[in-house]
């Protein structure tokens, strides 16, 4: 068997491992750690230790090195290549139709292969080991270091872990991003906001609203540089529900949630609102006028209740009038950025979007707003345009607690030498190396339209091929 036939074994083993948020990635790791150790590398695995909630603490950094492993932290030697190991693959399952529904049971075929992970990191970080295999058998001058890291969706966590422990002290980095090995100089950056808003305000009398309705709708998550394919859940949502007010439909709010994975668009969002009975059969015309087509049907699920004397449990309605003017807020805020665009930038604009509505503890609910930003701006010049505006909303909604949280941000990257290719909008953690003063370059196998973080993403075999080679070129110029 051809080496190349091993790496597409190996390919399909490491998209089988699941290292989302949920599971953690030990097992991705020392999946990796033992097959860099047959093939002759030193290794040493990372914990990285954090405290967020919805993290799995299963969380590893893998360091593989061709030489001496031994970091002089006064001098900065050899060549660093590092990847992401984690990935998300949206909620809804079903739509990964090229692997009946699993996003992590890879379809290989002699053109390439379907997997979450395929051109997100996984696979790169492969041809890389790959393409390091000639170095382990020669006598090379300055050492290469294969970092995978974990946590790239939490604000590049394992990025900066690696950074500020000092475990290598390179003198070039290579990080990755889906460019079609094209070397980019200059990187994109993410801020996540989550705004706690005290809800309490309820009402527990039906006042003649007793027929419940839940409309789920559905998108197609995909990451923030490729906003053209996305199908957003939450204004898909937000449409049909305030057309039905525009129209003079009058009811009450029981419920709102929206889901998003981390740099993505929201998939699902849900409501339960509440009619009168003299309103509910108009209402159920209504809906089935807006949704006339399968094409239209397929990005809804509407149930109806029956007759409910008991009480519900309503939002106040001041409540939804402050989320979508939130909503319109942080799309202004957006705009503003975008009035100067920027065409080193294959999207010459920032991208942002509300990613999350999730009801908390009763009476409470948190609201997430993301923003994948060009790095002619800063998160600084960011997080002060946020705050005037929610200044001024919270004063007009005194009825409420705001509480805000900065999630995480991940740097930028605006570098001064010379672009001879527009620059990708996928995220990467080369804002922090360059903050440090490492010279990074951005580059990996496949491209953006491959779908990173959507259904069914996928990468050619001749990609992976290519890459082998260029990263087996450019390691030689590197380190002999």
């Amino acid at each position: 068997m051809s080496n190349f036939e091993i790496f597409k074994e190996q390919a399909k083993r490491v998209l089988s491992i699941p290292s989302h948020m949920e599971s953690g990635n030990e097992e991705l790791v020392r999946y990796l750690q033992d097959l860099m150790h047959d093939f002759g590398f030193k290794t040493q695995l990372q914990q990285v230790n954090h405290s967020q909630d919805r993290l799995s603490k299963r969380q590893y950094n893998l360091m593989g090195f061709t030489s001496d492993q031994l970091v002089d932290r006064s001098t900065r030697r050899g060549t660093l290549f590092i990847n992401p190991l984690d990935v998300t693959t949206g909620n809804l399952p079903h739509l990964w139709t090229a692997t009946q529904g699993n996003p992590h049971a890879p379809i290989v075929n002699d053109k390439g292969i379907v997997g979450a992970g395929a051109v997100q990191g996984k696979l790169d970080f492969l041809c890389r080991i790959y393409g390091a295999l000639d170095l382990l058998d020669k006598r090379h001058k300055n050492p290469l270091y294969l970092v995978g890291t974990c946590a790239s969706h939490f604000g590049m966590m394992g990025s900066r872990f690696l950074i500020e422990s000092l475990s290598v002290n390179p003198k070039d980095v290579f990080t990755f991003a889906p460019t079609d090995l094209a070397q980019n100089k200059q990187g994109t950056g993410h801020v996540s906001y989550t705004i706690e808003i005290d809800s309490a305000a309820k009402d527990r009398d039906t006042r003649g609203f007793n027929r419940r309705v839940d409309i789920t709708a559905f998108g197609v998550s995909v990451d923030f540089s490729t906003p053209q394919f996305a199908i957003n859940a939450f204004e898909l949502l937000m449409d049909i529900l305030i057309d039905a007010n525009a129209n003079g439909f009058d009811f009450q709010w029981s419920g709102l949630e929206a889901k998003g994975a981390e740099g993505t668009n929201p998939d699902i969002a849900h409501a339960q609102i509440y009619l009168t009975a003299f309103q509910f059969e108009d209402f159920k015309q209504f809906l089935r006028n807006k949704l006339n087509n399968e094409e239209k049907q397929r990005f809804f699920r509407v149930e109806f209740a029956g007759v409910s004397e008991m009480g519900a449990s309503f939002i106040a309605p001041q409540l939804m009038e402050l989320i979508l003017e939130l909503d319109s807020e942080w799309k202004n805020v957006t705009r503003d950025l975008n009035l100067k665009n920027n065409p080193q930038f294959v999207l010459d604009q920032s991208v942002g979007i509300l990613t999350k509505i999730n009801p908390k503890v009763i009476g409470k609910i948190g609201i997430t707003f993301e923003l994948r930003f060009l790095p002619n701006h800063t998160h600084l010049e960011i997080d002060e345009r946020w705050k005037q505006k929610l200044k001024q909303i919270s004063e007009k909604y005194k009825m409420f607690h705001f509480g805000v949280l900065r999630d995480f941000v991940v740097q930028g990257l605006l570098s001064e030498q010379a672009v001879t290719v527009r620059n990708s909008n996928y995220l990467s953690d080369a804002g922090w190396f360059m903050k440090q003063k490492f010279p990074v370059t951005i580059m990996g196998a496949g491209n953006v339209n491959e779908f990173p973080k959507g259904p069914n993403e996928a990468i050619l075999w001749s990609e992976l091929e290519k890459a082998i080679e260029t990263y087996k070129n450019l390691m030689q110029i590197s380190c002999l």
